[in-house]
């Protein structure tokens, strides 16, 4: 995690020499700001937030006792060191009264104020993984309840007809009007990829992390209602809003969804309010627009009548004696061979993917019939959107059918060659995904097979591995937490904060002056 600090002091060469003596890299300090006065650190700290504060007590304008009285009056929680050269109880209790840490009389040593800013990141980065920490158990608290509602908001609207009465219930015990009312829907497009690579197939997690960007992003707005439906995310708004402004809403959510974390999703918004009685219509508008997109593009253009219709059911004797004969190669590169001529076409609708996907689940049915499987294949989900996830999850499904024919001696092999491989590349993007398609296995096989080889999850035994190399990391050598994160795999800092806590017990840095201290 990145942070900012700001000097603020009267005097410019004690500014420079606080600046320019610390070397502010090994806390992760990204972004240093200078103010002479309190007026001007004010404006600093309500623009940047900056997490840290070293600043000086007597200064022209608005000296430090009042910069600090406003900080705290206004709910800023940055750490402050507090420098001066006088040594007053009265400079002491301000510094306390504004979230103070510490307290350096003038003139003093770098090295004492550098110990003071080890000292004061380390609490800021013990109290955001605490923030963190509460946050999620307070999620988890309200989870439960939650996805309940939701169930029943998604039942309640399933079918021809909406249970009306079940609606406004819902709606009412959360606030939210029964009138006057935006539907909009959103269809993650990547997203089985998304919690298998970065949330390391924590679904909850993802969930968790979708709300919140909702949630600041529509802050501006009167009141929303979100929920999941099938494959959809369910937003209704309500307040003074007009259709622009809604259409604003709508693309930044998708941007802001798309930037932090990388789900990609198609909308749809049937530019007007509803009453409760009308959210099915609502909801249907919003999917048959979605349904109009075309998934090559994301644009809804009505594209002339191909000549020739791709089918996959004419590849169906090919692809029965790839299965018959277990050759995973060849099945991959006939249905990659489809989904080309698919992507050739230029436009394809996901109401067309739809058909191909009704159409390949018959497929499915009829070849394992034929090939007289026992274990019940799970057909291809309705509601993928994206051309290449689709090819993916088709052809997992059919190295699925070869699996459950049977195993032999080279695929038990593979397994332990699967550890292996984690062992070699903890630092790496690792999912049940990536290993799937490196090691030619579907993935429901690899999470089977390695839990009854080692009687542990991947999932769990690359984390295992991990939080071992990092508490190595953390108690042999002054590697930043954040560099350490990188090391063992993990892009985001503060996922790997509450990664450990969870295993470990306590917080990286936590950890890393226990084993100092020793």
């Amino acid at each position: 995690m990145s942070m900012k600090v700001l000097i603020v002091d009267d005097e410019q060469h004690v500014r420079e020499s606080v600046e320019l003596s610390i070397q502010w890299d090994q806390y992760n300090i990204t972004q240093i700001y200078t103010a002479e006065d309190g007026a001007e650190a004010l404006e600093v700290v309500r623009r940047e937030v900056p997490e840290l504060i070293i600043c000086d007590m007597s200064m022209p304008r608005m000296d430090g006792i009042a910069f600090l009285e406003v900080l705290r009056e206004e709910g800023w929680d940055s750490k402050v060191i507090v420098l001066s050269g006088y040594q007053e109880f009265r400079y002491t209790r301000a510094t306390l009264l504004a979230n103070g840490f510490d307290y350096l009389l003038k003139p003093f040593k770098i090295d004492d104020l550098n110990k003071t800013i080890s000292r004061a990141v380390e609490s800021i980065l013990e109290s955001k993984q605490n923030e963190s920490e509460e946050l999620r158990r307070s999620y988890q608290v309200h989870e439960a309840n939650t996805l309940l509602n939701e169930q029943r908001m998604a039942t309640y609207l399933q079918g021809e007809t909406a249970n009306h009465e079940g609606v406004r219930q819902l709606l009412a015990e959360a606030g939210f009007p029964l009138e006057d009312f935006y539907v909009l829907l959103f269809l993650p497009r990547n997203g089985t990829a998304i919690v298998d690579r970065y949330f390391m197939g924590d679904e909850a997690l993802f969930l968790f992390s979708v709300r919140n960007i909702l949630r600041e992003v529509l802050r501006p707005l009167t009141q929303y209602y979100f929920f999941r439906m099938e494959s959809f995310f369910c937003v209704f708004t309500a307040g003074d809003i007009s259709v622009a402004e809604m259409e604003h809403y709508r693309r930044k959510l998708e941007e802001s969804w798309q930037a932090t974390i990388r789900i990609e999703t198609f909308s749809g918004f049937p530019k007007m309010k509803y009453s409760y009685t009308q959210i099915l219509t609502g909801v249907k508008a919003a999917k048959t627009e979605i349904l109009k997109l075309n998934i090559l593009d994301g644009q809804p253009i009505v594209p002339l009548e191909p000549q020739t219709i791709p089918s996959l059911m004419d590849k169906e004797l090919l692809l029965l004696e790839a299965l018959k004969k277990q050759d995973k190669g060849y099945l991959e590169e006939l249905i990659h061979s489809f989904v080309q001529e698919l992507k050739d076409q230029g436009y394809l609708s996901l109401k067309g993917l739809q058909h191909y996907t009704i159409e390949v689940n018959l497929l499915i049915m009829r070849i394992s019939r034929q090939l007289e499987l026992e274990q019940h294949i799970d057909p291809l989900s309705l509601w993928i959107s994206d051309l290449d996830e689709w090819e993916k999850a088709l052809t997992h499904i059919f190295w699925l059918m070869i699996e459950s024919a049977g195993e032999n001696l080279a695929s038990l092999r593979s397994i332990h060659a699967i550890r292996h491989y984690i062992d070699s590349h903890i630092n790496e993007d690792i999912s049940l995904t990536s290993l799937a398609d490196k090691f030619y296995f579907s993935p429901q096989y690899i999470s089977k097979k390695f839990k009854e080889t080692y009687d542990t999850t991947i999932m769990n035994y690359l984390t295992q591995l991990r939080m071992e190399r990092a508490k190595s990391l953390l108690g042999h050598s002054d590697i930043s937490i954040v560099e350490i994160s990188r090391i063992v795999g993990y892009e985001d800092d503060n996922y790997f904060g509450k990664v450990f806590r969870k295993h470990v017990g306590e917080s990286p840095s936590q950890y890393r002056k226990k084993q100092q201290d020793r």
